[in-house]
């Protein structure tokens, strides 16, 4: 054990067992404000501040008598903060400090219209931030919103805090029913003094419960610039998908990540498969989620302009394979197989894909319109017409694809029947 700590046990011992033994060193003011420190860390509050005390008694120095005091603010007994309190009082009767504690434990006691009363005095002398807060909190407690929010004000107005300036449109908004109001005062607050999380994020509530939707986006979006908040960006996503803006949902999701599979969903829509399978393809490479292999590969078989391409073809194979080994997706299972069957890559193991793909969903249209299709690759005519009829009789021929199929095979009958 080092010197100091040797130092500070010693004291500490002496502390616990109220034994008040001369040492044979001096203990500086700084080893006791250290012993304070570490009995409040520990929760220690009365011997934290009879540290404090006694560094009071030795210095004289007020700052010391008010850390003795708030040792107790957060003891679970009220009075015993108030007996503190009080102690001080009584010999610093015009302390303003000591009588701001002196509310804050008239406030802790529930002695809401006393402890107005005196905030009111105290603060018609001091005509401190601190003290119209204090005022403002008993209102508020007696319920006089009005005279709260005037108290409020006068505090706002020599700080511009915004924790002040948030209370202040709550209440105006949510118990005053001036929201117009509210919310202008939050935008004057930006315009003079700039946007911050907490102003956003309040704003952009109080515009969207009233209504303005636009408005509320546009708000969180700002905030998420500022703070890089993803939750920011999340409230102004669920505003542009309510109300369906796709080029301003498409932008923010670009701007923030706060949705990747939506943004895939957004690409694919408007037919921007380049970005589909390089979004996809980021998000496999990050979560190693084989659902994202699949969808690249299949979005990068869809941007290409050479469906035949070689090259091409052999890579989405590969991903739609490897894939499929982990998730067996009927979709991506009959994507694969059609892919190996219609380029006549390998007809016999493209159907075995498809089979799989209608043992997961027999009644699929389209995983049987592949299945026609392999069979007709393979020669078997007349079980290709069966089932493209079958195919027909579910959806119709309007599809192309379908309709392209069903002529084929029409044509491999009358072939067969030469």
């Amino acid at each position: 054990m080092n010197k100091y700590l040797l130092i500070l046990a010693t004291f500490t011992l002496m502390a616990y067992g109220g034994a008040r033994a001369k040492l044979p060193i001096e203990i500086s003011d700084e080893t006791y404000i250290l012993a304070a420190m570490d009995a409040q860390v520990r929760q220690k509050h009365e011997v934290a501040s009879n540290y404090f005390k006694h560094l009071y008694k030795k210095t004289g120095q007020k700052e010391f008598l008010y850390d003795s005091i708030r040792m107790y603010e957060s003891h679970k007994d009220s009075t015993v903060f108030a007996n503190a309190v009080q102690e001080a009082l009584n010999n610093n009767p015009e302390d303003t400090i000591l009588q701001r504690f002196h509310l804050i434990a008239l406030l802790k006691a529930g002695k809401y219209s006393e402890a107005s009363l005196e905030a009111s005095k105290l603060s018609a002398q001091t005509k401190e931030s601190s003290d119209y807060l204090l005022h403002a909190e008993a209102l508020l407690k007696l319920g006089n919103y009005e005279g709260g929010c005037l108290e409020l004000n006068k505090a706002y107005a020599i700080t511009f805090d915004e924790e002040t300036a948030e209370r202040i449109a709550l209440f105006m908004y949510t118990k005053l029913g001036k929201k117009a109001e509210a919310i202008h005062f939050l935008k004057d607050h930006i315009s003079a003094h700039g946007n911050s999380k907490r102003i956003g994020k309040r704003l952009g509530s109080l515009y969207a419960d009233s209504g303005s939707l636009e408005d509320a986006a546009q708000i969180y979006e700002s905030t998420y610039e500022l703070a890089n908040d993803p939750d920011d960006a999340k409230e102004a996503v669920r505003i542009y998908v309510y109300q369906q803006n796709l080029p301003k949902l498409s932008a923010i999701l670009e701007k923030s990540g706060v949705n990747d599979p939506l943004l895939i969903e957004l690409y694919v829509r408007n037919k921007e498969f380049k970005k589909a399978s390089i979004l996809a393809r980021t998000m496999y490479k990050r979560e190693a989620n084989p659902l994202y292999l699949a969808q690249s590969s299949v979005f990068t078989y869809e941007a290409a302009t050479d469906h035949n391409d070689t090259q091409l073809l052999k890579e989405v194979i590969d991903g739609l394979t490897q894939a499929n080994k982990e998730i067996e997706d009927p979709v991506y299972l009959n994507y694969l197989g059609y892919l190996m069957i219609d380029h006549d890559l390998d007809v016999n193991e493209g159907m075995m894909y498809v089979q799989k793909a209608l043992t997961k969903q027999p009644e699929s249209a389209f995983y049987l319109d592949s299945l026609a299709w392999g069979n007709y690759k393979l020669g078997k005519c007349a079980e290709a017409k069966r089932l493209i009829k079958q195919v027909e009789s579910m959806i119709g021929a309007e599809e192309q694809e379908v309709k392209d199929h069903l002529k084929a095979i029409q044509q491999c009958k009358s072939k067969e029947n030469k």
